[in-house]
């Protein structure tokens, strides 16, 4: 596959998002900066101090960044503490809620709110976080379960009655039951990895989940796509660093964070288009649908 380096010296990089304009979104967690990317030009979106991690973008364009309030790989910063910060096209950002209290990564559901997981971040025999979900217009946040483990990389596939965590210590994808109460049931192992440890990863249009996965130590990390099922059908080795941090698809490219390195890179010639994100994939399959609906004569 071809792929190309489109940011360099980026800082540990994460959180990718395409957005409806064709711009990619990373940030950088040790700097404290959201970037935006296009047509091989990176600039600052907006310095948000702390450390921005994962991104996603609602329904009017905005920024959704899980803050981390400084913690690992970023530094402290006066006055910025965990929560979700939202960065206007322009640039500007506000806080949303600062319930969390070290959000990793987050994405908006079938529901319309944003689900945001929230680990602890102490010492290994320590691991421990939460799932929040969130209101994009008032900022209630909605504690849905504690766990006695690190969530990392969070995402909805095709189905609206579950949602997907990525459990970094032990390797795994958890799918977690939502019922018709919006309640979490017992998580379940959707995905063993049997090499490296996820981090964050997105769906495509099939339903394949595609993970970014950190090698072990002294190892580099790769790409690994599972089908519906949960089984391994296909390993991207890009001669990437040890922790390619996440991913996010579009039509017909793929952007992966590679963190040690500081790059952003893009593989040009993807298979599969990435499944539209929440709250763009309504709109996407409406679209679709009247697209069907007027004959190719008019």
């Amino acid at each position: 596959m071809i792929h190309q380096v489109v940011a360099n010296d980026v800082g540990f990089t994460e959180g990718p998002v395409i957005t409806q304009a064709g711009e990619t979104v990373f940030t950088s967690i040790d700097r404290g900066v959201v970037y935006v990317s296009r047509d091989g030009v990176t600039k600052v979106l907006s310095e948000t101090g702390g450390g921005p991690n994962g991104a996603t973008e609602g329904r009017d364009g905005q920024i959704y960044i899980a803050q981390n309030g400084g913690t690992h790989p970023a530094r402290p910063w006066p006055g910025i503490c965990g929560g979700v910060q939202v960065i206007s096209p322009s640039g500007e950002w506000s806080w949303l809620t600062q319930d969390p209290v070290s959000p990793n990564d987050l994405c908006f559901g079938p529901d319309g709110l944003l689900w945001l997981t929230d680990p602890t971040r102490r010492r290994p025999e320590r691991d421990d976080g939460r799932l929040w979900r969130c209101d994009p217009e008032t900022g209630f946040s909605e504690l849905l379960v504690s766990l006695p483990w690190y969530p990392n990389g969070i995402g909805f596939g095709l189905e609206s009655d579950c949602v997907y965590v990525a459990h970094t210590r032990d390797g795994q994808i958890i799918r977690f039951p939502i019922d018709a109460s919006s309640r979490l049931g017992p998580p379940e192992v959707f995905i063993q990895l049997d090499h490296g440890v996820p981090d964050g990863f997105a769906f495509d249009v099939e339903n394949n989940l595609t993970v970014a996965a950190v090698g072990a130590e002294g190892e580099p990390g790769d790409i690994q796509t599972y089908d519906r099922e949960g089984k391994l059908v296909d390993v991207f080795d890009g001669a990437f660093s040890q922790k390619c941090t996440n991913v996010a698809i579009g039509s017909g490219r793929l952007i992966v964070t590679d963190a040690d390195a500081g790059t952003v890179i893009e593989v040009a010639d993807w298979p599969t288009e990435g499944l539209p994100l929440h709250p763009h994939r309504e709109a996407a399959a409406i679209e679709a649908a009247e697209a069907i609906a007027v004959p190719a004569n008019e």
